[in-house]
């Protein structure tokens, strides 16, 4: 495990055999909510979902539904026979929450009533009177565990064995139940006192929550570039017990996350293709009701038949696919486009393997069989925006969408706005300010698209380049008459003394050169010889959309 934190992120990788596995992140102005208990208010029921919204003190509205809610009232006596969320919320009502989900994508944080207290060893569930043990132990030590577990459970309360519990004495899980009991009286405390929606219980930060959830015997070391990160982790361990035998390193003034080549990984986890070793790839494309991952073979070509090199590749996509789920933390319905296969005993074998691989990851999936059409469905627990809602956000240009218009059809889109201007307005003439790349399109070489443009419209139009506006920005800048819009679209003025980029030769004569200054074209006397190198030059002389300057030193 390496921990590298500074005042504002705390960053976690997980390492196995030097490859990256498993990312966190955690952020001083985003910081998740995903554990916190609440004191919250109904703000309004909607009994068409079935749900309700919940003021918790956040930015947003939190979100309720009918199957969260532990809390019921005497349905018997009404003889209702389903629950209704009306029936049990009302508006302005205060009830104690917890967030299971953060908020993502405008939507606010998922809560339940069903309050859970996870510990190292336990989790204690104070409105579920059951016992519980974690799935992962082995059937063996199931029984007895779940024996001592009963022997120790509180009268009113549930009670839930982790998976390191299965090697814990009796005196320890005695402990830390008496720890997480002193902690749920704290909550109910602080809870009949407030009167406002409130924070009532934090969940611990990331690096604390790791340790609980995830630590084990398992890890060769423990890597932190912070003292003080070092001391925290020991003293949470000393206090569950856990034996560290000084696996916490220290790693000094060294950057950890470039050395063990962790932010390379990161970068490339943002990437939308994968390649495999074999040549082939994978595409993943985040969608808004869920995410699909394509699988392609690529460069790779061998094997001895076609099925073989489907087989191979299907083979290797499904260990990288799996990887990359825990590696980006991506959630919610997932559906995988494995290259077809005619063979039912291939599309066994990749199912398989895929199933198997999943049992590695901690977070609860559920996996479908191959549909008529081929696809893999799955699901798998969203919890978070993952690597990529952390790290990124939407494409200020594109929306999210991946794609923006091209330059050619910006370009016929404001000719199109330009007649339609020139057929409504009254006014003789136009001055429209555009991106620069824009208006060189739009001009046209040596001026010939704006004259055609002008014939059209019997009207004068003058095209302004401005850099500091986006592609497809279209903005009247005046509109008057000819004279008026002749003076105020002078992009330079006689004398101007100006720093230019020579760009290329000038196809009429064999000496001079050409640059463009917000789409206007200033030809440069005997300027070849500069081509690719900064000048100073005077305008002498100005046309509508060009001008010609001379070199000055």
């Amino acid at each position: 495990m390496l921990v590298s934190s500074d005042k504002n992120e705390t960053r976690v990788a997980i390492l196995e055999s030097k490859q990256v596995i498993q990312l966190y992140f955690d952020r001083k102005r985003s910081k998740s909510l995903v554990g916190n208990i609440y004191l919250g208010r109904i703000e309004n029921v909607l009994s068409s979902l079935d749900a309700a919204f919940v003021d918790i003190g956040e930015e947003k509205n939190a979100f309720l539904y009918i199957n969260e809610v532990a809390y019921d009232i005497e349905l018997e006596e009404k003889k209702e026979i389903t629950r209704k969320i009306q029936h049990i919320l009302k508006p302005n009502q205060t009830i104690l929450v917890q967030v299971t989900k953060d908020p993502m994508k405008g939507k606010g944080a998922r809560l339940t009533t069903f309050i859970s207290l996870p510990g190292r060893y336990l989790v204690l569930a104070p409105f579920n009177e059951g016992v519980g043990v974690s799935r992962k132990v082995d059937s063996n030590s199931r029984e007895e565990l779940k024996a001592a577990i009963e022997e120790i459970k509180p009268k009113d309360c549930g009670l839930i064995a982790r998976t390191a519990a299965k090697e814990v004495s009796k005196a320890k899980l005695k402990k830390e139940l008496k720890q997480l009991l002193k902690a749920w009286s704290y909550i109910r405390k602080k809870a009949a006192v407030l009167r406002e929606p409130m924070l009532i219980h934090q969940e611990y930060s990331i690096v604390i929550r790791l340790m609980r959830d995830i630590f084990s015997e398992d890890f060769d070391a423990i890597y932190v570039d912070k003292k003080n990160t070092k001391k925290e982790i020991a003293r949470y361990l000393r206090s569950v017990g856990v034996n560290y035998n000084n696996i916490i390193l220290h790693h000094g003034d060294n950057e950890l996350f470039e050395e063990f080549n962790v932010n390379t990984v990161i970068d490339s986890a943002l990437e939308r293709k994968v390649w495999l070793k074999s040549g082939g790839f994978i595409v993943i494309d985040h969608g808004e009701a869920l995410t699909s991952i394509d699988v392609n073979t690529g460069k790779f070509t061998s094997g001895k038949s076609s099925s073989q090199t489907i087989l191979k590749t299907n083979l290797e996509a499904a260990e990288v696919i799996t990887s990359q789920l825990r590696l980006r933390d991506i959630g919610g319905i997932i559906v995988i486009d494995f290259i077809d296969m005619s063979s039912e005993a291939d599309r066994q074998k990749v199912f398989s393997t895929f199933r198997q691989l999943l049992d590695k990851d901690k977070t609860k999936t559920e996996v479908l069989a191959f549909s008529k059409l081929g696809l893999l469905e799955m699901t798998r627990k969203n919890v978070s925006d993952g690597i990529l809602g952390t790290l990124c956000k939407t494409c200020p240009c594109c929306n999210g969408n991946g794609f923006i218009k091209s330059e050619e059809t910006i370009r016929l889109e404001h000719e199109r706005k330009i007649r339609k201007l020139a057929k409504e307005s009254s006014s003789k003439a136009f001055l429209i300010k555009v991106n620069p790349v824009i208006a060189s399109l739009i001009v046209g070489k040596g001026g010939k698209n704006l004259k055609n443009l002008e014939v059209q419209t019997k009207k004068y139009i003058a095209i302004k380049g401005d850099e500091n506006i986006s592609l497809d920005t279209f903005m009247l800048e005046a509109e008057g008459s000819v004279a008026d819009i002749t003076e105020a679209s002078k992009p330079f003025k006689i004398g101007d003394m100006l720093e230019i980029f020579v760009e290329e030769a000038y196809a009429h004569n064999k000496n001079d050169a050409l640059s463009r200054i917000e789409g206007n074209v200033i030809q440069i006397i005997n300027g070849r010889k500069y081509i690719g190198t900064r000048i100073r030059v005077e305008i002498v002389s100005i046309a509508k959309t060009s001008a010609v300057a001379e070199i000055r030193e």
